[in-house]
C-alpha cells in the first residue's frame, strides 16, 4: 500500500496537503514527487466540514480531514464555521468537562461511516491536523466499521477523549494501536493531554523546538533525523504542557464549583 511506505516526514507533508483546494480527478503528489493517488471526492458541507478522499490503489483510500484555514489563509467564514462553531466550544468543553459536541463533528462521523460502508473491500488511511484532528478523533470514536481503518495520523488537535461516552471510549480502545496522535507540547492548541492513557490513539509527544505560535501549530517545531523519522520524547517523560493542562482543568473545576 502507498501509505505503508511513507516516512514520518512524508506523512507530515501529506497531512499538509489537506489545506489544498482539491478538485475531483486531481493527482495528489508529495513535494518529492511520490504519487499518493487521485482525488475521487471533495466534501464541503454547510456547517464547515471539509475533507478530501483519494483513491491510492485498488484496495486503499486516503482520507484527509481539513483543518482550520487560520488567520493567514482564512476568509469571513473561518471564524464562524471553524473557530466559533468548533474550536472554541471544544476547548471550553474540555476545560469544563462538559461533553457538548458541535454539529460539524457529527457530520464528520456520518461521512466516515458512509465511506466505509460504500467501500467494504478497501482499507482507509486517515490524516488530520488541528480542526481536522478534532473531526477525525470524533469520527473514529463513532466508527461502525473499525476493521476497515488501516491507520490514522493526527496532528496538533486538542484531546477530545474527555468528551466521549463509555461506548465511544470502547471504540477508540479497539482502534488504539491504529491511531498515531502527534502533539507538540509547545503548541497551545494541543490541549488536554494529561497522560498517555486517556487519549484517542497512541500519544506521540514531539521533541520540538520553539517557534512563533502560528508556526508552532503548523508543524514548525517538528524535528526529523536523516532517515526522515520524527523525533519523539521518551514515554516516561511527563511534558511541561501536561502539567499546565492539569492546572487549567483544576482551576476550571474550581471556578465551576464556585459559581
Amino acid at each position: 500500500m502507498v501509505n505503508d511506505n511513507l516516512t514520518d516526514w512524508q506523512r507530515m507533508q501529506l497531512a499538509q496537503l489537506e489545506y489544498n483546494d482539491w478538485q475531483v480527478n486531481d493527482d495528489v503528489l508529495l513535494p518529492d514527487g511520490i504519487m499518493i493517488g487521485t482525488v475521487i471526492k471533495v466534501i464541503n458541507t454547510n456547517d464547515g466540514f471539509r475533507a478530501t478522499i483519494i483513491k491510492s490503489g485498488p484496495h486503499e483510500l486516503t482520507l484527509l480531514f481539513r483543518g482550520s484555514s487560520g488567520v493567514r489563509h482564512g476568509d469571513p467564514t473561518t471564524w464562524t464555521n471553524e473557530w466559533l462553531r468548533v474550536n472554541l466550544p471544544v476547548g471550553d468543553a474540555i476545560l469544563n468537562q462538559v461533553p457538548e459536541v458541535p454539529g460539524e463533528m457529527w457530520t464528520a462521523v456520518n461521512h466516515l461511516n458512509e465511506l466505509l460502508e460504500q467501500n467494504p473491500g478497501r482499507k482507509v488511511f486517515i490524516y488530520g491536523h488541528s480542526l481536522g484532528s478534532i473531526n477525525a478523533q470524533f469520527a473514529l470514536a463513532n466508527c461502525r466499521y473499525p476493521q476497515q481503518i488501516q491507520r490514522a495520523y493526527l496532528y496538533e488537535g486538542p484531546n477530545i477523549y474527555w468528551l466521549l461516552d463509555n461506548q465511544q471510549r470502547k471504540i477508540v480502545l479497539q482502534l488504539r494501536t491504529k491511531i498515531f496522535n502527534y502533539i507538540d507540547p509547545l503548541d497551545v492548541i494541543a490541549l488536554g493531554y494529561l497522560d498517555r492513557q486517556h487519549t484517542i490513539g497512541l500519544l506521540q509527544v514531539v521533541d520540538s523546538i520553539m517557534s512563533n505560535p502560528v508556526n508552532q501549530h503548523m508543524w514548525g517545531g517538528y524535528q526529523f533525523d536523516n532517515q526522515q523519522r520524527l523525533k519523539i520524547l521518551p514515554e516516561g517523560i511527563l511534558s511541561r504542557r501536561a502539567i499546565i493542562d492539569q492546572r487549567l482543568l483544576q482551576h476550571a473545576a474550581q471556578f465551576k464549583g464556585e459559581r
